[in-house]
């Protein structure tokens, strides 16, 4: 496999966790997406809690290495055996390095020290601005309000990243709390309901644990704006997934992972940005 993407790091998923390989190869990689990333170091966190065993053995590619590196990834794993992670001398381009998203007092600081990052690389215009905030924000709040919900997990271990393409903006976000189907059985006189299930109600109408009309709605709020702009959204919760681009919407089967995890894509044209990055 030489690209982790959005469409193909379940299949490593599957290995690493269901199906407990000690191995993680990363040889032949190329290339890796923030969601891709955040599900490893998810995976990673997995294993180490149940004191699984994991052999790394890194990407090839100089470019790649340095990459994860500088996002944050490589330090996540220095507890298991495996090939060292040699250092490198070429600088990469991480956008973002992966964030923990804990408390939700804490959520508009890390809004504003992505936008920040951003901005000091592109000369972003006020309305592009406000419109990415608002995006961070809703999916940022997600984490605390939702992910331990039941207060029955020790650490949900919320993340976040972001990673800029000639074409688009990637921000994504995940944890390990108690997923969409576990926050919505805390609603009352909601019968039971599967992955798939919750994910149509959540994403598709809205629905959230709290039967106040006033609250919840972020993901579909997300998924409208996604939508509008032209981009990409993929919400993925216990084993199934919503993939949701300008051509499709539906849920899929995926194997097994806890929590929740979002990628969005938006064109860069979305935030006005035009050209390479500016020097810093």
């Amino acid at each position: 496999m030489t690209r982790l993407t959005v469409k193909t790091i379940d299949q490593l998923l599957d290995g690493i966790v269901l199906r407990r390989s000690v191995q993680l190869d990363l040889s032949s990689v190329e290339f890796v997406d923030p969601y891709a990333l955040l599900l490893l170091d998810l995976a990673v966190r997995y294993r180490r809690a149940r004191q699984l065993p994991l052999r790394v053995q890194w990407p090839r590619s100089h470019y790649v290495c340095g990459w994860m590196d500088d996002m944050g990834f490589a330090k996540e794993v220095r507890s298991f055996r495996g090939s060292p992670l040699e250092p490198h001398l070429l600088t990469s381009s991480a956008l973002q390095p992966i964030t923990h998203i804990s408390k939700e007092e804490d959520v508009s600081r890390l809004a504003s020290a992505f936008d920040l990052r951003l901005s000091k690389r592109y000369p972003l215009t006020n309305e592009s601005r406000n419109a990415l905030v608002k995006v961070m924000l809703e999916l940022f709040q997600n984490i605390p309000q939702h992910s331990n919900a039941t207060g029955k997990v020790e650490d949900p271990h919320g993340l976040a990243a972001m990673q800029d393409y000639t074409d688009s903006i990637f921000l994504a976000v995940a944890d390990m709390g108690i997923g969409l189907r576990g926050s919505l059985s805390l609603r009352d006189k909601l019968a039971p309901i599967s992955d798939k299930g919750a994910l149509k109600k959540v994403v598709f109408e809205g629905m959230s644990r709290f039967v106040d009309p006033g609250h919840g709605g972020e993901l579909r709020r997300i998924a409208q704006l996604v939508r509008k702009w032209d981009g990409l959204l993929v919400i993925r919760s216990g084993e199934a997934l919503v993939y949701m681009d300008v051509e499709q919407g539906d849920v899929y089967d995926v194997p097994f992972f806890p929590g929740v995890q979002i990628a969005v894509r938006l064109p860069r044209r979305v935030f006005g940005i035009e050209g390479a990055p500016v020097d810093n």
